[in-house]
């Protein structure tokens, strides 16, 4: 039989260390060194995503169905994550997936995509989300 062969050890193009200088070096904080360090990991995460990991992909549908799940309690929709999950997965191809299942499919088109929304992207977001478009 046989067996498959290791994946070779990728080295990491991302570091999840702060460098010294952005630590702070005193024990009060002052509002200034709090927002620093905001900036710091905001530009740390920005890192992370630029290196492109390979579980990008997942973790952006994951955010996305975080995001259909609050978009419906503001919609006052009852669908919970699982739900809005259960309503994708469940579904045969080319199924209606419902009003939850759509939503969650417009918040993953509009979490793996980057760069301009152009006019033809929102036109097929409204499509999907059975909205009319008039020219």
């Amino acid at each position: 039989m046989d067996s498959l062969t290791p994946a070779a050890p990728t080295t990491p193009t991302w570091s999840s260390r702060l460098p010294g200088w952005a630590r702070p070096r005193a024990h009060d904080i002052t509002e200034a060194d709090a927002a620093f360090a905001a900036g710091i990991a905001l530009k740390s995460l920005d890192d992370l995503i630029r290196a492109d990991p390979p579980w990008l992909g997942c973790w952006r549908d994951r955010l996305a169905l975080k995001s259909a799940a609050v978009a419906a309690r503001m919609l006052g929709r009852s669908e919970d994550e699982n739900a809005i999950r259960d309503a994708i997965l469940l579904t045969a191809t080319g199924d209606d997936p419902g009003p939850a299942g759509k939503l969650f499919l417009a918040t993953r088109m509009l979490a793996r995509r980057s760069g301009i929304h152009t006019t033809p992207f929102v036109k097929e977001l409204a499509a999907l989300l059975g909205m009319k478009w008039d020219d």
